[in-house]
């Protein structure tokens, strides 16, 4: 309702048209006012204004038009704003879009007030359709609401125009300004055209596992093209690239998971919104995964430098403090199966001597800014303060650090976000372990950066933790650290243990399945594996049995020597062995050999002359109640079968016990090779039968035996139990999983392949 004055044509009288509506609600006569009496508009050719002084009840109607829609609240369904610009016409892919403009009524703000919309539709400056939309309530002023109708089906390919205007139910307001669009429905025939250098099409692989590289994509004869969707190795093309300009290329940088061959698909979007099929649009051959362009084997085992395998004269250099011990991953000498080598040993905080450990190498060893990789074997002391293992100086602060992070109480890959002094942990990027980090034991850590997505990720014995993005990594000129990092300036966070085995890579270390079933990640963390103890029970006299690898695990005989050596002989691979009672004889070492709670292999020759004895046992460790495994037969429960058997716990009456078997049930009086191996990435349990793998079984709830290896007997409730009745001959324990190749060679004396 206006405020103004109003009058009736021809009566010379005029009256205050706002006067008159608060009259009209003060005296319950009138509660809108709209300019109408009865159904007659009050003018001076039909009333004479005088009537409303001698009828007070007369009502006096006032109505504004509604407004004009405005252009910058129109819209069509493929949620296009109103182009105005007919140069630059919106473009839609449906040939019957809906169209939507906002009413909008003055008289709203002093009473309830319905409105429709009218769109008028023209082809080429001819009009073709007009259509009304529903009509309803409007919100108050100065609000508005929307309405939209549906157009009937447009011509293709021509300049289409719409407009809008609203009615009150009494007038029609004014046209809006005119909105352009132009419809095609025609998807276009062809994708992308991918192209690369780091990556080229052809017959000659190239790059690298986690690799990256760039890839373009062309627009392929596709002039208004607005997007390209792609995936790599994957046909859904869910990957969005939007080009600056319409129809432009884009730039996109791809990393490689696998090698071999690798296929990218893609579609194309054009500006209508149509799109091409997600098909095959470039293929390209990937080399397998590149070596680290660092690697220190720390196999030197003595003094204060340790090569780096894959540079030559490049070395890293440790302080006095810094010592040797027995280490997670040797070298392979003379063809010999690899066994444990050396590692270096750090000692924190150490408050008596200033000088702190620490290993250094000249660098930077790799870019930090990139994408990179950084892996080692670790076995902590203490969880005193955060440690680092591994680090790369800057000025302020290390790019990276690799180890334990005490506040979390769990391993960590954690990336500063600049090299300046850091408020707290601001901006910082933490991928953390699942479970709390262990001390004293050997464990693998895996620390990958994806400059691509920004991706923090760590990996713990081959299984991936937590993750974290990194969105401003930089890069640093300072030295690789071992033993130590760097904060707020400050050398910091020293290192308390043994680190074996660093590998730094230029690019990103997956835990995506290659040709031979294995993830990088998982063969880091499970391969090579390092013979930890074989007894060949070869020995003719004594009461020992000498262990021939590195690890010096002498095994004692309890038995009778003049009936257990050399009264045995294998004639399949034509080598001696040890024969047991199965009353009271056994051989047992004075420690355990392996981390059965981590991955571990085992095999032996075994042959059982007698069943007299439930479950008797080849090999096993032994735990308080139970051992950690048995390698032997499982008669109990009905069964008759070879087998590696895992108990849940070591707890007396511990139940549920997974059971790998053999398909067919042991051959009395017959040689046989018994081999298995526990993968504690998946808990996967496998039993292999004269090189044949024969059945798994899963063990969720892996736990360490800390007793004896012991041969021809094991532990069952606490005491001794199964012991064996046969022959047995060439013993094998190994940390790390055999591959059925592996024990192919095991079955017939060799240690496993040299380059494993």
């Amino acid at each position: 309702m206006d405020k103004g004055r109003a009058g009736c044509e021809g009566s010379g009288v005029e009256f205050d048209a706002t006067a008159a509506y608060e009259w009209g609600r003060a005296n319950g006569k009138a509660d809108i006012i709209l300019g109408l009496y009865g159904n007659e508009t009050v003018s001076g050719s039909n009333h004479d204004w005088r009537r409303f002084k001698k009828n007070p009840s007369l009502v006096v109607v006032y109505n504004n038009a509604p407004a004009t829609p405005a252009t910058s609240a129109m819209r069509d369904s493929h949620g296009g704003a109103c182009a105005t610009d007919p140069a630059r016409p919106r473009l839609v892919n449906s040939a019957t879009p809906r169209l939507y403009a906002q009413v909008r009524d003055t008289d709203s703000k002093y009473a309830a007030q319905k409105a429709k919309a009218q769109f008028q539709i023209q082809s080429d400056g001819t009009t073709i359709q007009t259509r009304d939309s529903t009509s309803a309530d409007v919100a108050k002023w100065p609000s508005g609401s929307e309405r939209s109708v549906t157009a009937s089906a447009l011509p293709e390919d021509t300049l289409i125009r719409y407009r809008a205007r609203a009615h009150d139910g009494t007038v029609w307001g004014s046209w809006s300004g005119w909105c352009h669009l132009r419809v095609n429905t025609t998807n276009p025939e062809t994708g992308p055209q991918v192209t690369s250098t780091d990556y080229p099409e052809g017959d000659a692989a190239s790059g690298s596992v986690g690799k990256p590289g760039e890839f373009t994509f062309a627009n392929n004869g596709v002039t208004t093209a607005t997007a390209y969707h792609y995936g790599l190795n994957d046909d859904t093309c869910a990957t969005e690239l939007t080009p600056a300009s319409q129809g432009g290329s884009v730039t996109a940088t791809l990393t490689p998971r696998t090698d071999g061959p690798n296929l990218v698909y893609a579609r194309t979007t054009d500006g209508f919104g149509n799109s091409s099929a997600c098909a095959l649009a470039y293929t390209f051959l990937v080399a397998p995964p590149s070596h680290p362009v660092a690697h220190f084997t720390f196999d030197e085992g003595t003094g204060t430098t340790a090569a780096d395998s894959r540079q030559d004269g490049r070395a890293a250099t440790a302080t006095a403090g810094v010592d040797w011990i027995r280490g997670r991953v040797g070298a392979v000498e003379d063809n010999a199966p690899r066994l444990e080598g050396t590692a270096v040993h750090t000692h924190g905080y150490v408050p008596a001597d200033p000088a702190w450990d620490e290993i250094t190498v000249p660098g930077p060893v790799v870019d930090t800014g990139e994408t990179f990789s950084v892996a080692a074997w670790v076995k902590m002391d203490d969880k005193n303060a955060h440690h680092t293992a591994i680090g790369q100086d800057g000025a302020q602060q290390s790019p990276f650090h690799l180890g334990y992070q005490k506040d979390q109480d769990a391993w960590v890959f954690k990336m500063s976000p600049a090299d300046a002094p850091a408020d707290g942990t601001a901006g910082w990027a933490y991928a953390l372990s699942a479970e709390p980090a262990r001390t004293g034991v050997w464990t693998h850590l895996l620390g990958t950066y994806d400059a691509v997505t920004g991706e923090v990720a760590l990996y713990v014995d081959g299984v991936k933790q937590g993750t974290a993005t990194q969105e401003s990594a930089w890069s640093t000129t300072g030295p690789l650290t071992l033993g130590r990092g760097k904060y707020q300036g400050v050398k910091n966070y020293y290192w308390a243990g043994g680190i074996d085995d660093v590998k730094i890579w230029d690019r990103l270390v997956t835990d995506t399945a290659l040709d031979d079933g294995a993830s990088e990640a998982w063969t880091l963390a499970n391969r090579p594996v390092t013979l930890e103890g074989r007894w060949k029970l070869d020995e003719t006299e004594g009461t020992t049995a000498a262990d021939s690898s590195d690890h010096g695990l002498t095994g004692t005989l309890t038995g009778d020597p003049a009936t257990v050596w050399n009264t045995a002989f294998n004639d399949v691979v034509y080598i001696p062995g040890a024969t047991l009672n199965g009353t009271d004889e056994r051989i047992a070492t004075t420690g355990p050999a392996i981390r059965t709670d981590s991955s571990f292999s085992v095999a032996a020759w075994v042959r059982l002359d007698a069943t007299t004895t439930d479950n008797p046992t080849a090999l096993s460790q032994s735990g308080t109640e139970h051992s950690g495994f048995y390698l032997g037969r499982q008669s109990t429960y009905g069964m008759n079968n070879w087998t590696l058997k895992m108990p849940p716990s070591d707890t007396v009456g511990a139940s549920g016990w997974p059971k790998a078997l053999s398909a067919q049930p042991p051959e009395l009086g017959a040689w046989t090779h018994l081999a298995a191996t526990f993968d504690a990435t998946t808990g996967t349990m496998t039993l292999y039968v004269d090189g044949v793998e024969q059945g798994t079984a899963t063990q969720a709830t892996p736990w360490h035996a800390d007793g004896p290896v012991v041969i021809g007997d094991a532990r069952f409730e606490g005491a001794p139990a199964g012991l064996w009745n046969g022959d047995l001959a060439d013993v094998h324990v190994y940390q790390g999983v055999l591959s059925e190749d592996d024990i192919g060679y095991l079955k017939y004396g060799f240690g496993p392949p040299v380059n494993r």
